[in-house]
């Protein structure tokens, strides 16, 4: 009886046990699958087919960035596409959500091919290029042939930050700024129009409607080295014999559309000492002055600030912003401060030909002289950046500065007055700009302690002969 019952439950305890074994080898399975070590693995190309691609993952030279590897050998649609992947999961899904489109687009562009003898190909290239400690620029050039006369090449790129997990788009670049915006356009149009290799097939209309000043038409970029790159596809503003142009632009050029924390240290001769003979002992002077405007808001209200104190200043003004705001430059000269040349495009002098240097001087001088009917009287390069051979040719007095505020650099209200109270003398010129709204908000607290002080406030020319 016993050993009747034995025989009845052995078939049962084999069957758990093969049961137990099975579960545990799958859970094995998932385990080792679900690894980012297990690179290999095959999955679904995509929803529209049943192509299969070999997936892999590799680290990269940089740290926290992975390199996917997407690749299919299907004799008729093949494919090869590589992509980064962070340790942010939002980022991540963004990148994925395009490669998982424009392979899902071109393998179903390939099944409705009423030619079943084409062959298609499409490959993703994925550059990576570091900024500063964080920041990475990623570009993907797509290639994709459909198995017609050409293929087409576009370009989609991704500007991260490494540490938070942001996106960063044009608008954080360039401050949420239109006017910045409006000025990169300028220069993004202007290279293209005076690209030669683009002279004879550049399609003009194309070219406007694309370097409008719009958010969404400078969204593809990307920081490379000490410049900054733009992409148009192919066919996008030209035949497709000039490939995929790409605008670069030095980062020096643009460095004061950009937010502080993009902006790159810039080369700058010693500020000008304290005079040895300092004029009038009983008269108390400093000239402030501002770079880099006019600007619509902030320059207005500087100026209104300057007359609370019945102060004057010199505005060393950008050519290409005077033609945007000549009524501005106007208002400044009206009131009673005096006009600087600051260049047109505020590059490094010192880095290019003497002849380009007075083209820049001269450019914004004749802006000026359009919207104030009368001439800049003094000169400043940007950043200082000067030699001898510059300051002989330029026809004005060339100025730098004696106290930096630095106001570009820690956008803080408050610490305006600070730099200037630690760098204080008699006979000073303040270097100050008015493009930032924290140097607007600081200037009354300036002023009010400098006029406690008793300074009087001159311009650059007054000031200048007691400084020799």
């Amino acid at each position: 009886m016993i050993e009747e019952r034995r025989k009845r439950r052995r078939p049962i305890i084999d069957l758990l046990l093969i049961g137990l074994i099975v579960t545990l080898i799958s859970i094995i399975l998932v385990i080792i699958l679900s690894k980012d070590e297990f690179k290999f693995q095959k999955i679904s190309a995509s929803k529209d087919t049943n192509s299969e691609s070999n997936l892999s993952t590799e680290n990269s030279a940089f740290p926290g960035i992975r390199i996917v590897s997407d690749v299919s050998n299907d004799k008729r649609s093949p494919f090869a596409v590589h992509y980064p992947q962070t340790e942010n999961k939002v980022f991540n899904e963004t990148v994925l959500q395009f490669i998982t489109d424009a392979k899902d687009n071109y393998l179903s562009s390939m099944k409705n091919n009423k030619n079943k003898e084409a062959k298609g190909e499409l490959t993703i290239n994925l550059e990576t290029f570091p900024f500063h400690e964080h920041h990475y620029s990623f570009v993907l050039t797509k290639m994709q042939y459909l198995g017609g006369a050409n293929h087409v090449v576009s370009t989609t790129t991704f500007f991260y930050n490494n540490e938070t997990g942001e996106q960063i788009n044009i608008q954080t670049l360039l401050q949420n700024d239109n006017n910045n915006l409006s000025t990169l356009a300028a220069y993004v149009r202007k290279d293209l129009q005076q690209n030669l290799q683009l002279k004879e097939v550049l399609n003009e209309d194309e070219l406007l409607k694309v370097t409008e000043p719009k958010w969404e038409n400078f969204n593809r970029f990307a920081i490379v080295d000490d410049s900054i790159h733009f992409y148009f596809d192919e066919y996008e503003i030209a035949s497709g014999s000039a490939g995929a142009p790409i605008v670069k632009l030095s980062l020096s050029l643009i460095n004061p559309l950009l937010a502080s924390e993009f902006q790159i240290a810039m080369e700058t001769m010693e500020p000008t000492k304290p005079p040895v003979s300092p004029g009038d002992p009983n008269v108390k002077r400093i000239a402030l002055t501002f770079d880099d405007g006019p600007h619509p808001k902030v320059t207005e209200q500087i100026l209104n600030t300057l007359d609370k104190y019945h102060a004057k200043a010199t505005f060393f003004m950008l050519g290409s912003r005077v033609k945007h705001y000549p009524d501005i430059a106007r208002d400044v000269l009206a009131r009673g401060h005096e006009i600087g040349n600051h260049t047109w495009n505020h590059p490094v002098l010192t880095k290019m030909p003497l002849e380009q240097v007075l083209k820049e001087y001269t450019s914004t001088a004749n802006e000026i002289e359009l919207a104030i009917n009368q001439g800049a009287t003094v000169f400043r390069p940007p950043y200082g950046a000067t030699n001898d051979e510059i300051n002989e040719k330029i026809p004005v007095p060339v100025v730098l500065w004696s106290i930096d505020t630095l106001d570009w650099k820690h956008r803080n209200s408050q610490l305006l007055l600070t730099y200037i109270k630690s760098n204080l003398h008699n006979n000073s010129i303040v270097l100050m700009h008015d493009i930032h709204q924290s140097t607007a908000d600081g200037l009354d607290a300036v002023l009010a302690y400098l006029q406690g002080e008793g300074y009087e406030f001159v311009t650059v020319s007054e000031i200048l002969p007691y400084r020799q």
